[in-house]
């Protein structure tokens, strides 16, 4: 099957600006995790402030395990962390009853321990409240005008909230491999299969935004949408969006939503309804599959702001930095700026 790439993903913000290189070594794409909670300094979990270069989490997390002498299971962190970066980010150790290791004394290639704190529970997968990312875009040159002019764009409507490609795997593996599941040709590993239902809701989604770009819909409110608060998970729906909620929408307090489809009721109605059920039927295996699998309908944002976005120009690299919110992709962020 030929799926909707992300590279054909319409831009809300015009053509890009450029063509530069994206990643060329690690240290041009530094992540770092914002826990968003303080650690408690005492109870039966030991937290690891953990940078990374070059690894990718699991693996990580696999090292620390066998180091610790515990179970692998016995490790969590709030989210995956790309692997082509240097990355800082939070891992959780369950330790009952005794002390972790010397973990000044770890020889792991791409590793170092910032800080260990003791805290009393473990970190679940999406707990954390965001990311600060710092990007380095190499031999594009733009002028300073139109970089402004795109950035101030940026800050003041947002840019469409994609699902970066890494959720659909190297040439959309992901996509391919949900595809031959939900059909019967192939099934997962119990332990896998949370990817490929990932990666079939974020494909879903992707194909409602992008429509909805190409109209010049993404960042308008239609008739029937479902909004949800910008700093939490609460929904408006269609029924109860008054005055004072238009106003907040307007203000960007409240943005409008798209599907991530599952089992459930679809809670958006009329012309926003229509376009995501219309949608959704051109993709009748993988929604097929979604609720054979029981996985539950949900909402994710169509738009979100970057924060404290600040960049600088140098040559012909561009280095930019801002804060998104946990989900959020600064993939869908670059490349509103610049092929890359």
């Amino acid at each position: 099957m030929s799926w909707l790439d992300f590279t054909e993903l319409a831009r809300a913000h015009g053509k890009a600006l450029t063509k530069a290189v994206f990643k060329a070594q690690c240290e041009d794409f530094v992540v770092e995790e914002v826990l968003g909670i303080t650690p408690t300094e005492e109870g039966e979990h030991e937290l690891l402030w953990v940078e990374k270069i070059g690894q990718n989490t699991a693996w990580v997390a696999k090292q620390l395990a066998a180091y610790a002498g515990i179970q692998q299971r016995q490790v969590s962190y709030c989210g995956l962390k790309d692997r082509q970066a240097v990355t800082r980010q939070w891992f959780s150790l369950h330790l009952p009853g005794k002390q972790g290791p010397d973990w000044q004394q770890l020889n792991l290639d791409g590793v170092n321990i910032l800080k260990v704190v003791r805290h009393q529970r473990k970190l679940a997968r999406g707990c954390h409240a965001g990311n600060q990312f710092v990007i380095r875009l190499k031999e594009g040159v733009v002028a300073e005008k139109k970089l402004i002019e795109r950035i101030s764009r940026i800050q003041a409507q947002g840019v469409p909230n994609y699902f970066g490609a890494q959720r659909f795997g190297y040439d959309n593996h992901n996509l391919t491999r949900a595809e031959q599941w939900f059909s019967g040709e192939w099934r997962p590993k119990k332990n896998q299969q949370d990817i490929y239902w990932s990666a079939a809701r974020a494909y879903i989604f992707n194909k409602v935004l992008n429509f909805r770009v190409k109209h010049h819909l993404w960042a308008e409110l239609i008739k029937g949408d479902v909004l949800q608060f910008n700093d939490s998970n609460t929904l408006i729906l269609p029924d109860k969006i008054d005055d004072a909620a238009k106003v907040k929408w307007q203000q960007a307090e409240l943005i409008a939503t798209g599907p991530l489809w599952g089992k459930g009721h679809l809670l958006s109605q009329e012309q926003a309804a229509e376009i995501e059920n219309n949608l959704a039927e051109e993709e009748q295996l993988l929604t097929d599959g979604l609720v054979a699998g029981g996985v539950a309908m949900a909402r994710r944002s169509l738009v979100v702001y970057p924060q404290q976005l600040v960049w600088q120009q140098q040559q012909d690299n561009i280095e930019i930095s801002f804060y998104l919110p946990k989900g959020a992709y600064a993939t869908a962020v670059v490349r509103e700026l610049v092929d890359w």
